[in-house]
């Protein structure tokens, strides 16, 4: 299930993302998202903020997600993280969540899966432009591609 995945990050369901049926609200896995992606990014040695001030921001242009289990408050979660391609100015992450067994004989339950493609933009115009080339070869990199 997640074996194309070089890197994960570990999230606790917090109370407030949980809505009225006692479950993740289905926006908030986005919010998943973005946490894996910026922990991805400085796994491989690039923080957000310091890519921004080099004038460049990365601005999300499709977001998807599948729902397949739910997850609850104080659920240990692992939010498996990769960067499927890379174009001049835009890049797909793909994601998978798994809900942590507490238990050893009990299998990881898959929670949801998704994807948010991504494109690079000029931080002061917001057009286009070519993905950093040290971002660009550290990703290719880390994944082997």
């Amino acid at each position: 299930m997640t074996d194309n995945f070089k890197f994960y990050t570990e999230l606790k369901v917090r109370y407030e993302e949980t809505d009225a049926m006692s479950v993740v609200y289905y926006g908030k896995y986005f919010v998943f998202f973005e946490v894996a992606r910026t922990e991805y990014l400085k796994n491989i040695g690039y923080n957000y903020i310091d890519i921004e001030k080099e004038g460049f921001y990365f601005v999300v242009a499709e977001s998807n997600c599948k729902y397949f289990n739910p997850a609850r408050y104080d659920d240990d979660l692992k939010i498996f993280t990769r960067v499927e391609y890379i174009k001049n100015s835009s890049f797909n992450f793909i994601y998978d969540i798994l809900k942590i067994s507490k238990k050893t004989n009990e299998p990881d339950i898959k929670i949801a899966s998704g994807n948010t493609v991504l494109v690079c933009v000029d931080n002061t115009n917001f057009k286009p432009r070519r993905i950093p080339e040290y971002l660009r070869k550290a990703i290719q990199n880390f994944e082997k591609f």
